[in-house]
């Protein structure tokens, strides 16, 4: 509804406007909340291991991560 209005009032200045909408894993929609951590080694093999990058670098990953958000999790990932 919004963006017919916002593009009715381009087109009437004569400039287009590209919308596009939201990706499902854009990070910036996606990760609400950041987890705190700490340069302890057990800290950054946690997020080397379990963290958004690595579960975003391979199909099983973005599966996980999937399941996650149609569960409803808060936190998706370290």
């Amino acid at each position: 509804m919004f963006t017919n209005i916002l593009r009715r009032a381009c087109n009437s200045v004569g400039q287009m406007m590209i919308t596009r909408e939201a990706h499902a894993f854009n990070r910036d929609v996606l990760k609400t909340k950041v987890r705190c951590h700490f340069p302890k080694p057990r800290e950054v093999k946690r997020i080397n291991v379990h963290g958004w990058d690595v579960r975003m670098a391979t199909e099983g990953g973005r599966r996980t991560l999937m399941r996650r958000i149609l569960k409803g999790r808060y936190v998706l990932a370290h």
